[in-house]
C-alpha cells in the first residue's frame, strides 16, 4: 500500500511558514515605502475627479431643470399670447363683419330710397303727361263739337280744372 503522511501534509513546516511570513512582511514594507504614496495619490486624484464630475453633473442637472422651467414658462407665455391674438382676430373679424353688413344695409336703404324717388318722379311725370293728353283730347273733342277755337286758352284752363277735380275725387 501506499504510505501517505496525512498529518505531515496538513500541518505546515514551521520554518517554511516563518520564511513565507517574513517574505510577505518584506514585500508589504517595500510596497508601503515605494508604492503606497503613488497609489494613495492616484486614488486621491481619482476621487477628486469623480467628485468634480459629480458636481458638474449636479450643475448640469440644475441648469437643465432651470432651462426646462424657462422653456415651460415661455411656452405658457406663447400660448397665452397666441390665445390673445386669436381672440383679437375673432373680435376684429366680427367687427369687420358688422361694419360690412351695416354698410351694405345703408347702401341697400339708399338704393331703395333712390328707386322709390325715381318711381315717384316717373309717376308724377306720367300723371302730368296723362293730364296733358287728357286736356289735349278734351280740347280736340270740344273744338270739334263747338267748332270754335277762339277762346282756346280759357277752354284749356277749364278742362285742366276739370281734370284736377276729377283726380282729386278719384284719389
Amino acid at each position: 500500500m501506499i504510505d501517505i503522511d496525512i498529518i505531515g501534509q496538513l500541518i505546515p513546516n514551521p520554518v517554511t511558514m516563518i520564511v513565507q511570513l517574513t517574505s510577505t512582511l518584506v514585500l508589504f514594507l517595500c510596497i508601503k515605502k515605494f508604492l503606497w504614496k503613488s497609489v494613495e495619490n492616484f486614488l486621491s486624484k481619482r476621487s477628486d475627479k469623480m467628485q468634480s464630475e459629480l458636481e458638474e453633473s449636479e450643475k448640469a442637472k440644475a441648469a437643465a431643470l432651470a432651462d426646462r422651467q424657462k422653456a415651460l414658462q415661455q411656452l405658457e407665455t406663447a400660448s397665452s399670447k397666441s390665445e390673445q391674438i386669436v381672440t383679437a382676430a375673432v373680435k376684429e373679424a366680427k367687427d369687420e363683419k358688422k361694419a360690412i353688413l351695416d354698410q351694405a344695409s345703408r347702401q341697400a336703404g339708399d338704393t331703395l330710397a333712390r328707386a322709390k324717388e325715381q318711381i315717384e318722379a316717373e309717376r308724377r311725370d306720367m300723371k302730368d303727361s296723362m293730364q296733358k293728353e287728357m286736356v289735349e283730347v278734351a280740347m280736340d273733342a270740344a273744338g270739334k263739337l263747338i267748332g270754335q277755337k277762339s277762346s282756346e286758352d280759357m277752354d284749356r284752363e277749364a278742362v285742366e280744372r276739370f281734370v284736377k277735380e276729377a283726380q282729386g275725387h278719384g284719389e
